[in-house]
């Protein structure tokens, strides 16, 4: 401390006790001492003798905010802004005392005072728009940076954080244009590229997305991010081995990262190699045990290899990954370990119209609990096939699941959860067929369309539904099944609906009879399939209604299948009697149609006719 200079300080104002500049003087020597009690009473003393001084008023703020007396900083602060009220950094100052007091909204406003007198404060813009995401006040956000964009156009952080909140508030169109301004003004600019590929991701323009991770990646190569998540839009395009190049890579740079791990995992099931996808998926769990997507990835190749036991219990981690409606409480959620006596529970379909096809199987076991009803709510387009089914039962009643309010229930349990519900091991699946039927009402008047078999009947079916996250892997493009189509076969299709590349393959296929004016819902389609001797069909909900109708059902597999097929190479646990046909590891669907052409010759050869 400099004595000699507080010792002629303290002399001055000894002579004179009005210096007030002498106590200022003061201060900033106990203040470079750190004696911030002592530089606060001399600051005070001079306040004392010179009340209007902005700038002892401002000394005194800014020593309590290095003190951390919020509440006396931000009255000095007032009293500064008082004193001249077109002074930005007293507003900017006391916004953030009242930061640190926890009144963000008044920090807030103090803040777009400041942006108001003085748009060129980039720092209040920026402080501004932090405090609006922390509260959650999006939209007023959105209304700052275009105010802070239009301040300063030039500024590539404005627009950059501008698009990120066009995103979260879906509004991609408007988040591109602002990622493309902020790389227009900063070409290597990698997280405004990476933030673009995002956006274009979610938009389903994967191509596009792709091109954009190569800029991010290209300006900014040491960081594990955007290799895990261009890995995930090469899984997307099903380029699996540089997919897991890419996840490789992130977790080089980051050895602990989980997602990556998890993706890693899930690219090489895809890829064929479940073995190593097993131990990815274990691992991502061990640094990151409550990671959802990987619990759930992990519990699919667990039940997949007929691992039940602890399969279904984790995949109830869908319910944390999966797109879905909210859940009722999870306290009414039936586990099997409930008494039903007496009860209302309701069994809730979710995902596609297979899982409910698949799993309905276990409501007649939930009906052994003898509970007083059974409220069954499935989609739509599975309601007129249930309600006749179930409608007229004492006990179950058949609901839309269309968002409407449901019923009064006791408990309830998802589609899904019932295998669990009811400890189902591979051993001991339910798999008594048929487990649906139909009126004769539905199925006479194709029989009266389709007259007697003029030769052996074929259902076949070899798309889905286009939307499907799969649907890439699992349908068959028409043409390739021509092998079979020319066979000395009935050939009728089940297709409910045609893609534009169908119209234009079936005026080369006239053998093949189509139906799908005839297909209003799934009781004609099953009345149709009544009529066949058996069916083909890729994965679709078509091949779990012709097989719990008690059909003989050939089913062409891609080489990675739903977890539901578990790994048997040609019989299903689920539905005894139906045949599998597999992809084998790097083979074309025209191999796998070959296989299938000489079954049905094998077939034909037998005279065989199913009764």
């Amino acid at each position: 401390m400099n004595n000699e200079a507080i010792a002629k300080l303290l002399k001055l104002i000894a002579a004179d006790p009005q210096r007030w500049e002498a106590y200022q003087k003061l201060a900033g020597l106990m203040l470079q001492n750190d004696e911030f009690h002592a530089a606060e009473q001399y600051l005070l003393q001079a306040i004392n003798l010179q009340p209007k001084a902005l700038q002892l008023r401002l000394q005194l703020a800014n020593l309590q905010m290095r003190t951390q007396q919020f509440s006396a900083a931000h009255d000095s602060y007032k009293v500064a802004i008082k004193l001249d009220a077109r002074q930005t950094q007293s507003y900017y100052l006391d916004a953030r005392a009242l930061k640190n007091l926890g009144r963000a909204q008044e920090a807030i406003l103090r803040l777009r005072t400041v942006t108001k007198l003085d748009p060129q404060h980039i720092q209040a813009f920026t402080e501004c728009v932090d405090l609006m995401l922390q509260t959650q006040q999006f939209e007023q956000a959105v209304t700052v940076l275009k105010q802070a964009v239009s301040a300063h156009p030039e500024h590539v952080h404005f627009h950059y954080r501008l698009g990120v909140l066009h995103q979260q508030l879906h509004a991609p169109a408007e988040a591109l244009a602002c990622m493309d301004t902020a790389i227009k003004i900063q070409p290597d600019f990698a997280e405004a590229h990476h933030q673009r590929a995002l956006i274009l991701q979610m938009q389903g323009q994967h191509a596009d997305a792709l091109k954009a991770f190569h800029h991010a990646i290209a300006y900014q190569p040491n960081l594990p991010v955007p290799y895990n998540n261009r890995g995930v839009v090469l899984c997307q395009l099903g380029k699996y081995p540089e997919a897991i190049a890419d996840f490789r890579q992130a977790l080089q740079l980051n050895p602990g990262y989980a997602s990556a791990y998890c993706n890693l995992g899930l690219a090489l099931y895809e890829n064929g190699d479940t073995d190593e996808a097993y131990e990815c998926l274990e691992t991502a769990l061990k640094h990151a045990p409550a990671h959802a997507q990987a619990r759930y990835v992990l519990s699919m190749l667990k039940l997949a290899r007929g691992e039940y036991e602890d399969g279904w219990p984790m995949y109830e981690s869908r319910w944390q990954v999966l797109p879905a409606g909210a859940l009722p409480n999870r306290q009414l959620l039936w586990t099997g370990d409930t008494s039903l006596v007496g009860k209302t529970i309701l069994i809730l379909a979710e995902q596609t119209l297979s899982d409910t096809l698949q799993f309905c199987r276990y409501i007649q076991l939930v009906k052994a609990f003898k509970p007083n009803q059974i409220i069954v709510a499935v989609p739509d387009a599975l309601f007129n096939l249930f309600n006749e089914l179930w409608g007229h039962a004492e006990v179950i009643q058949v609901i839309r699941l269309d968002g409407r309010a449901l019923p009064h229930f006791d408990l309830y349990c998802p589609m899904l959860s019932l295998p669990l519900a009811f400890k189902t091991v591979t051993e001991a699946i339910p798999a008594a067929l048929p487990y649906l039927q139909i009126a004769e009402r539905h199925a006479q008047p194709w029989q009266d369309l389709l007259g007697p078999a003029r030769r052996l009947r074929i259902g076949v079916n070899w798309c889905g539904d286009a939307h499907n996250k799969y649907d890439r892997q699992r349908s068959i493009p028409l043409h390739l099944m021509a092998p079979l189509l020319k066979m000395e076969v009935e050939w009728h299709s089940l297709q409910k609906e045609f893609r534009r590349e169908d119209h234009i393959m079936l005026k080369r296929f006239p053998m093949l009879e189509c139906h799908h004016p005839l297909l209003a819902d799934f009781t004609n389609t099953a009345g149709l399939i009544m009529q066949m001797d058996f069916i083909i069909s890729v994965d679709t909900a078509v091949a779990h209604l012709a097989a719990a109708l008690g059909k003989k059902v050939w089913l062409l597999l891609p080489e990675q299948a739903h977890f539901r097929w578990l790994q048997q190479p040609e019989t299903c646990a689920w539905y005894p009697g139906m045949r599998l046909f597999r992809q084998a590891p790097d083979t074309s669907w025209e191999a796998l149609i070959d296989t299938v052409h000489q079954a049905i010759t094998d077939v034909l050869s037998q005279s065989y006719r199913a009764e």
